[in-house]
């Protein structure tokens, strides 16, 4: 080998763990920032083999041998982001991620009697990697959904407005609520909301929360994104409902919405009070269709002389896992 002095001086002080193996491909020489990088110290890896000191499965312990008895006949290589298993400090085994280059040593007399391996640990980089990758996947699978809402949304609002200008006023105003719903779901962390935050936003757009006309009272229950998305879009059409032929289209009008858990059920009661005669509509306008559309949602509709009673019962996953909102 070459010089131990001037070998020693210019590897010890490189931040880039370097180890140097025998023909016997045990350990002749390891800098300092490889021992940290394995956790042990140089006496417990002198003369050893690998093998015998990093516990690892035979298929990736069979490539490294390989490429090191390449190295001994003359023959560098490089590894990207190979995965190793290595015994951290309480004795857990971590599997970390090396990108590492190997390469021969030849004596005086050209003929390799070593081999160096320098590595570069890129386990964050791979795990950012991975989280880049699953967070690209779940974006394209809600952009898929959210293009697939709005094409229905599209195609039901055109069956209900009767001019080119009629749709577009409707359209635009529900993409609004779309859009407002999900700036929301985002700054939640891509979370669900709470039942009471999503009918107080689509309250909001036309009086004040604090408006007395208005009584909300239920529990804290935070609903799955998918209920959230399409409970905002019926709260939106009930709103403005409200607004065009209910209790806010008069003086005097009141919302009360009552929600409870019964069981397994998801219950509110929709209460309006303050516009008589309206009697039953002559035809299903969206926020009824969509009611009839959705899956375990049962809907009970009584047009009173004082204005509109509506409880709505939902069975199945309405509701987020406990602490996901998901």
């Amino acid at each position: 080998m070459p010089d131990p002095l001037c070998f020693e001086r210019v590897l010890a002080g490189l931040a880039t763990p370097v180890v140097v193996f025998d023909r016997d491909i045990c350990f002749a020489y390891a800098n300092e920032a490889y021992c940290r990088s394995v956790h042990r110290s140089w006496d417990e890896l002198k003369g050893r083999n690998p093998a015998d000191l990093f516990p690892e499965s035979e298929e990736r312990m069979d490539a490294m041998r390989v490429r090191i008895r390449r190295a001994f006949e003359g023959e560098a290589s490089s590894s990207d982001s190979a995965p190793y298993q290595i015994p951290g400090p309480d004795g857990q085994m971590l599997e970390r991620y090396w990108r590492s280059r190997i390469v021969p040593l030849a004596g005086p007399d050209g003929t390799v009697t070593h081999v160096i391996q320098s590595g570069e640990d890129v386990t964050d980089e791979v795990m950012l990697r991975r989280q880049k990758d699953v967070i690209a996947a779940e974006l394209e699978h809600r952009v898929r959904n959210t293009l697939a809402m709005v094409g229905s949304l599209a195609v039901v609002t055109g069956q209900h407005t009767p001019s080119v200008e009629a749709f577009v006023e409707t359209f635009t105003d529900r993409l609004d609520a779309m859009s407002r719903n999900l700036f929301m779901i985002s700054d939640n962390n891509w979370r669900g909301l709470a039942f009471r935050t999503i009918v107080e936003a689509e309250l909001a757009q036309v009086v004040s929360i604090d408006d007395p006309r208005i009584s909300l009272e239920g529990p804290d229950v935070v609903l799955s994104i998918r209920s959230t998305k399409w409970v905002a879009l019926l709260t939106h059409e009930l709103v403005t409902n409200a607004v065009r032929y209910g209790c806010f289209s008069v003086s005097g009008g009141t919302l009360s919405v009552r929600w409870r858990v019964e069981q397994t059920c998801f219950v509110v009661d929709w209460v309006e009070t303050g516009r008589k005669g309206t009697g039953a509509p002559q035809r299903k306008g969206f926020g009824t269709q969509m009611l009839d559309l959705l899956p375990n949602v049962h809907t009970e509709r009584d047009f009173r002389d004082e204005g509109l009673v509506l409880k709505i019962t939902v069975t199945g996953p309405y509701h987020a896992p406990a602490g996901t909102g998901r």
